[in-house]
């Protein structure tokens, strides 16, 4: 995986990549979405239990931004890899959706993120 991501910088396809750790897939979204105010709408799989796949802190994973222009170029590279893929879904402009359901904003999800230690001390 460290050498696919490495490849994807080297050959400057992707824009954005995040590891995926503590709150899992979910969590990684909203902090890659916080700096430049933006959202996503992703699709779960459906094999996967959806709490597992948004809330998981399986190791071992990295979230890429690709912009629609290499998406093919980014699709063909990832296909020569050993390395297993996803592709999620799309970016938005601030609107947060899974699964077709919108979940409000980034900005309500911003506020909880930036206030839960303060919360949880207070």
């Amino acid at each position: 995986m460290q050498e696919t991501v490495k490849g994807l910088i080297d050959k400057k396809m992707i824009n954005a990549a995040h590891d995926c750790a503590d709150g899992g897939l979910f969590t990684t979204l909203i902090e890659m979405s916080i700096p430049n105010k933006l959202g996503f709408d992703i699709v779960t799989d459906s094999e996967v239990r959806e709490d597992a796949f948004l809330f998981g802190e399986a190791q071992s994973r990295v979230v890429v931004g690709v912009s629609e222009a290499q998406e093919d170029e980014f699709i063909e590279f990832m296909m020569k890899q050993k390395t297993p893929y996803t592709l999620l879904g799309h970016v938005t402009k601030g609107k947060i959706c899974v699964d077709d359901n919108q979940y409000g904003f980034l900005d309500d999800f911003r506020t909880v993120y930036d206030n839960a230690l303060a919360d949880a001390l207070a």
